[in-house]
């Protein structure tokens, strides 16, 4: 495997299609709300990838890195659906998450060996005042073999 291919562990589609499937998110959020943009329907789950993680000296030779995933549990801008259940839809997400690991069969894509939190959920409204809970997690993975 070349260096260059450290680049193929990129967890964020693994993990996009993972939480836009999983039932317990479904049945938080809605059909089709799980995805890296703030637009309508509402409530939607964010997912993005952002500054963190680990890529250091030795991600080159075990093919391992970490990284940093940001989940927003974002409302509308009428204020729905409330402080209280953003956060906990947010932390339904967070759960689901951590099960990625041990999805069998595991998603295609980058291999996911661990999830670990790396910032506790927080109220961050947007500047548009629209209410969102925030939190990251590290994601642990390798570039898929197959």
């Amino acid at each position: 495997m070349a260096a260059e291919d450290l680049a193929d562990a990129d967890p964020l589609p693994v993990v996009i299609g993972w939480l836009g499937e999983h039932p317990a998110v479904v049945a938080a959020f809605g059909e089709d709300r799980v995805d890296g943009l703030n637009e309508v329907p509402y409530p939607r789950l964010r997912v993005t990838d952002v500054p963190g993680g680990s890529d250091g000296p030795g991600s080159y030779e075990t093919r391992l890195v970490g990284v940093r995933i940001q989940l927003e549990a974002l409302g509308s801008v009428d204020g729905g659906p409330g402080k209280h259940e953003l956060r906990r839809m947010l932390y339904t997400a967070l759960g689901a998450l951590g099960e990625l690991p041990r999805a069998d069969p595991a998603p295609p894509g980058a291999v996911v060996v661990s999830v670990r939190p790396a910032q506790a959920g927080g109220y961050l409204p947007e500047a548009d005042r629209r209410p969102r809970y925030v939190a990251q997690a590290t994601v642990w993975c390798h570039p898929s073999y197959a």
